[in-house]
């Protein structure tokens, strides 16, 4: 997975990181103070996604570090060609569910059963549709729906899934993984209109080429149901 992917996916899990990006994309450049005006935001949120991007070579300061006054800032090289990775076409309907309302059923319960403790969430996406099950409460308040859309619609434009792992349980897996700041996400590709992004802690583990296998195996033998309208 190259740096820039894993960067796109930075940005688009923060609604304040995103905004800031698409500001400074547009812009060139800008103030702290300018950017929370022109987007509405928090000034201490901007100024901290602002940190955030920095620490991740995303964002730079254009003024020397010693001004305190006027402190411009603007995409780094990497900055800018992760921002064009980024999704600009948001998902179409996007539902946060319980277990027993995912479309797998089975898969939230084989993969809670296996990897408790270390699995943050599920999401079965189609070309209409997408269903988000997370495994913990808390992680639920750390993502509104547009945040959602944008992470999964540019994780799931993103590189070609072409990780072979020779032979699965239903024929050849094809997983890619996305590191993000707390956790790793694996994308399965099910078949051509469905892809299975599985969120796990940035510590895994475990084996991922074992887990995009299970993936596949019980979502291409249980049944689809549960669905959301």
């Amino acid at each position: 997975m190259s740096e820039a992917w894993n960067a796109a996916g930075y940005i688009a899990s923060s609604r304040y990181r995103l905004a800031v990006c698409e500001y400074l994309d547009e812009n060139g450049s800008g103030l702290p103070s300018r950017i929370a005006s022109d987007t509405g935001l928090a000034q201490p949120h901007v100024s901290r996604a602002l940190s955030e991007l920095r620490e991740k070579n995303i964002v730079e300061l254009l003024v020397p570090e010693s001004q305190q006054k006027g402190r411009l800032y603007g995409l780094t090289d990497l900055g800018v060609a992760a921002y064009k990775k980024v999704a600009v076409d948001r998902l179409g309907e996007l539902a946060v569910v319980e277990p027993t309302e995912f479309p797998n059923t089975n898969l939230v319960t084989e993969l809670t059963n296996a990897y408790a403790g270390q699995l943050r969430g599920i999401v079965w996406c189609e070309p209409d549709q997408t269903w988000v099950c997370f495994t913990a409460d808390e992680l639920s308040r750390d993502y509104d729906t547009e945040t959602l859309k944008a992470l999964v619609s540019t994780l799931t434009n993103g590189e070609p899934v072409d990780t072979d792992t020779g032979g699965g349980p239903a024929g050849d897996i094809q997983f890619v993984v996305y590191g993000l700041e707390d956790a790793l996400i694996v994308r399965v590709q099910l078949d051509s209109e469905t892809d299975l992004l599985v969120s796990v802690e940035l510590g895994f583990d475990e084996s991922i080429t074992e887990l995009a296998e299970s993936c596949q195996e019980v979502a291409l033998t249980a049944p689809i149901e549960g669905r959301v309208n």
